[in-house]
């Protein structure tokens, strides 16, 4: 077994033999009052280091996995204004009149973190593992990996900044994962530079989740907000919370990644709102980028942008996007001129000689619908024509002989019949490529097969209802594959077989577009984990430890010499550290009070004493060749009797 105290509680690596760890230099720690004592075991499982991050609704902890042999963060409920957790103790209470609130925060909580444990698998968010309860409150675990927060990755570079192409790669992808946590109900409302992990391959996750009385000024817990990157609903109540608060939020970490300053807080904008692009910034960035970017940040929420999909487009070089960007470039351009005291040049050229989309479009082929016809000797069709050589008085038509008429008019005759004969050809052309359509178009219906069928694809389809079906049959289904892009979630379910889908993120009969993603979450089969160690807790505290792990509790009780508090779990069967399944019943063993009871059966022989007739001498016990019995004294006299 590993010895555990040579774990640093800093990083969770191993220490060298004068008790320093060789990886981040940390010596001797200390955990701050009211947190878990360094070395805490949770769930029999995850051995806790120094806590990296606290706020009003709990703390997040580096710890150790030792089932799974690997570093990982747990994070605990701890709301400290409303809880508390006495010295030498584990156990959180809810303060004094505050066990309603602390309940509710709870359950938005566990709520959260199971959804997120759920939402496993998306290329940009953290990979939350686990989900127990234990002390009095709940707790979820989720992977640890090398990384480092955006703010230290820009303040890294020397910058203090990065470019669109740099932010691009980095951000884009993000937008397909908080569309599909939108999707399943949760919003982050605390977006900023610390909440993007960069890992070394260079991709950004999603961290620092939190429940929402902890990210509006007006929620029952006191608030932890982000100034500068949080929209102006999580200061006031009179606006509304949504998919658009993230959006304000993203643009804002967007903002900072490409200017290198943090934004103007939400609420002075409100009162005076002179949030520009510095010049140097709107020279390089394309004109859809700053378009977008306004956009996401407008101070109203009903004028922001509202969705993932809209700000998505917004970033991208699309026509649309393009079009709506030209007047906030022209805008910007003016009021950077203005300020300067010069007068600006035309905009649109500028913005032309800087924007690779206007040079493209200023080479772009004639639209026959909107630009003049040209002329067709290559000339401008406005440029009047210039004469090849003066003009001169016409000649006289030549006089016709009578042969020359005569040919004349045999010439017009066969040109008059190749005419005819060409309309009669094309005509009996026609008649033929329409016959030999038809009857293409009925072979084709006699054999069509499915695979034919797929040859001209649909632009939207309406979602079938997976629910049910094995996953592995679904995603091989080759019409499935054509519409919809699947992403599969698997969640622990002690009833239903391994791979069967419980539910999905598209409700059936919805339409959707061709290449829809579609979340599916997949049975994974019962969870199997260690048993956790509850020696020394009441039955009431072993059963809020197992019952959240799906395990089925049953009382017992084990004889107590008069040594061991009476009512305590003395053991368990199976015994702690044993693999168990969701679902498995425990026995959970407590130790009797001093007076002798029925006790489990155990694996020592076990004898029962034969009954006592009255007058008789005491029972005396011997051992044969089958086993030990009892001799009670009627049996030693019939014995003396007949021999």
């Amino acid at each position: 077994m590993e010895d555990l105290s040579k774990r640093c509680f800093l990083c969770m690596r191993k220490k060298d033999e004068a008790n320093r760890c060789p990886h981040c230099g940390s010596a001797e720690l200390s955990q701050e009052s009211g947190l878990l004592p360094l070395g805490t075991i949770l769930g029999g499982r995850y051995y806790v280091g120094k806590a990296k991050k606290q706020n009003n609704e709990g703390a997040t902890y580096i710890a150790y996995d030792l089932r799974d042999n690997r570093r990982c963060s747990v994070r605990e409920f701890f709301p400290a204004p409303i809880a508390r957790r006495e010295a030498d103790a584990l156990a959180v209470t809810p303060l004094a009149g505050q066990q309603e609130v602390f309940a509710a925060c709870r359950g938005d909580f566990e709520a959260l973190w199971a959804k997120l444990m759920r939402l496993r698998g998306l290329t940009a968010l953290i990979d939350v593992t686990d989900q127990f309860a234990e002390n009095g409150t709940s707790y979820a675990a989720f992977a640890e990996t090398e990384e480092s927060t955006l703010r230290d990755h820009l303040l890294g570079n020397g910058l203090g900044y990065i470019s669109w192409e740099q932010a691009r790669i980095l951000f884009m992808p993000v937008l397909s994962t908080l569309a599909t946590l939108h999707t399943s109900g949760v919003l982050h409302r605390g977006l900023n530079p610390d909440s993007f992990l960069v890992t070394e391959s260079g991709k950004l996750k999603l961290t620092d989740f939190s429940i929402a009385d902890v990210r509006v000024c007006y929620g029952e817990l006191d608030a932890e907000i982000a100034e500068g990157y949080a929209p102006i609903e999580v200061y006031a109540q009179k606006y509304s919370v949504g998919t658009w608060t993230d959006i304000y939020a993203f643009t804002a970490v967007l903002y900072r990644a490409l200017i290198g300053t943090k934004p103007i807080p939400a609420p002075t904008r409100l009162q005076n709102d002179q949030m520009m692009i510095p010049a140097k910034f709107a020279e390089e960035l394309p004109p859809y980028v700053i378009n977008a970017i306004i956009n996401g940040m407008q101070i109203e929420p009903e004028t922001r942008t509202r969705n993932v999909e809209q700000l998505r487009s917004n970033l991208s070089a699309s026509p649309r996007a393009v079009s709506a960007s030209a007047g906030a470039y022209r805008e910007t351009e003016r009021a950077a001129a203005r300020s300067a005291g010069a007068r600006p040049e035309d905009p649109y050229a500028a913005g032309a000689r800087r924007s690779s989309l206007y040079e493209a479009a200023a080479q772009r082929p004639r639209n026959p619908l909107v630009d003049p016809p040209a002329d067709p000797y290559g000339r401008a069709a406005q440029q009047p024509r210039q004469s090849a050589r003066p003009a001169a008085e016409p000649e006289p038509e030549p006089r016709r002989t009578a042969d020359a008429e005569r040919l004349m008019e045999e010439q017009r005759q066969k040109e008059k019949t190749r005419r005819t004969l060409l309309i009669l050809l094309g005509v009996l052309l026609a008649v033929a490529v329409v016959g030999l359509g038809f009857l293409i178009s009925g072979a084709g219906e006699r054999n069509k097969t499915p695979a034919a069928e797929t040859t001209t694809l649909k632009e939207t389809v309406s979602t079938p209802d997976f629910v049910g079906a094995m996953y592995d049959t679904v995603v091989a289904d080759s019409y499935y594959s054509q519409y919809f892009h699947f992403i599969k979630v698997e969640e622990y379910n002690a009833t239903e077989p391994k791979g069967k889908i419980l539910s999905q993120s598209v409700l059936p009969s919805t339409v959707v577009n061709r290449g829809a993603e579609v979340i599916l979450y997949i049975s994974a089969g019962p969870r199997t984990f260690a048993l956790p160690d509850i020696s020394g807790k009441t039955y009431e505290e072993a059963v809020a430890i197992l019952s959240p792990m799906g395990l089925i509790c049953e009382r017992a009780t084990k004889y107590n010499d008069g040594t061991q508090e009476p009512d305590l779990v003395a053991e368990t069967f199976p015994p702690a550290g044993e693999q168990v399944t969701q679902g498995d019943r425990v026995t959970v063993i407590l130790w009797a009070s001093l007076e002798p009871e029925t006790t489990l059966p155990s694996t020592e022989p076990y004898t029962q004493a034969a009954p006592t007739v009255t007058g008789a001498p005491p029972a005396t016990q011997y051992q044969g060749e089958s086993g030990s019995r009892e001799d009670s004294g009627l049996s030693g006299i019939l014995s003396g009797l007949f021999g």
